[in-house]
């Protein structure tokens, strides 16, 4: 009986033998892109077809716009539809000066996988774009913007970084947004910055959110810039000490 309670105590304090968890070797920090080495590079012209069957060049394609890349494989029924159908939402409300390129970087799929993923999102404007890319282009375009991705086959779904990725009109790299709920705010300071110093009708606009709120590499977004924060407060108190030193002589005086 001693025996028996003794061995219970030591299984509610180490845990029974054999029930132990079984550690996760997979890291999945390493699915994260390395910053510091891709942002700046330039994409390689690979070529992808539409859901049209037409056949683009990526560098002509982005050309004259920004365009957010989103790289995802269209059987998947997890994290991609997710996030398309939130970058989706997310952009509804800005202007049509963008484009969103959608690349599948699994080498089976097909146009009719493509259009049914498409299927599944309802209304898609016409700024947006599916695209197919062969085994080829795919190595290309990954591993220029630092993509990585595997297949598990024990739980039979690709595993890669829920990631878009921002494209100058050249064809650079500018900014990586990740999660699979972006963020209006987030997009449209995106696209700013890709956009450059081009001007357009909403220039005003995207430069305050510009201002406002600065990229953080450890979160994967916008937070709002602590400089411009403290830059205000610090004019909101000298404001009021100015008022108040102009208003008090006045009313001693009236008393």
């Amino acid at each position: 009986m001693l025996a028996l309670a003794l061995l219970l105590l030591w299984a509610c304090t180490f845990g029974m033998p054999g029930m132990r968890e079984v550690p996760s070797y997979f890291d999945a920090s390493v699915m994260r892109i390395d910053e510091d080495k891709y942002l700046g590079a330039y994409v390689p012209d690979v070529t992808f077809t539409d859901e049209g069957g037409k056949k683009h060049r990526l560098l002509d394609f982005v050309k004259g716009k920004p365009t957010a890349l989103i790289l995802a494989y269209y059987t998947c029924d997890s994290a991609c539809p997710i996030l398309v159908k939130g970058a989706l939402d997310a952009t509804k409300n800005l202007n049509e000066d963008f484009r969103v390129l959608v690349l599948s970087f699994d080498k089976e799929d097909t146009l009719d996988s493509l259009k049914a993923f498409k299927l599944k999102l309802g209304n898609v404007p016409s700024s947006w774009t599916f695209g197919l890319m062969k085994e080829e282009d795919i190595k290309k375009l990954t591993s220029s913007i630092g993509y990585r991705f595997f297949y598990s086959h024990r739980d039979r779904v690709f595993v890669h970084p829920n990631v878009i990725t921002f494209l100058s009109p050249e064809g650079e790299v500018v900014r990586y947004l990740y999660g699979i709920s972006p963020k209006e705010r987030d997009l449209r300071i995106a696209f700013a910055e890709a956009r450059g110093s081009k001007i357009t009708k909403n220039s005003f606009v995207d430069l305050a959110f510009l201002v406002c709120y600065r990229y953080d590499p450890n979160t994967g977004k916008y937070g709002l810039n602590p400089t411009v924060f403290f830059g205000l407060a610090g004019f909101g108190l000298v404001s009021l000490t100015l008022a108040y030193a102009f208003l008090k002589p006045r009313r001693e005086v009236k008393t």
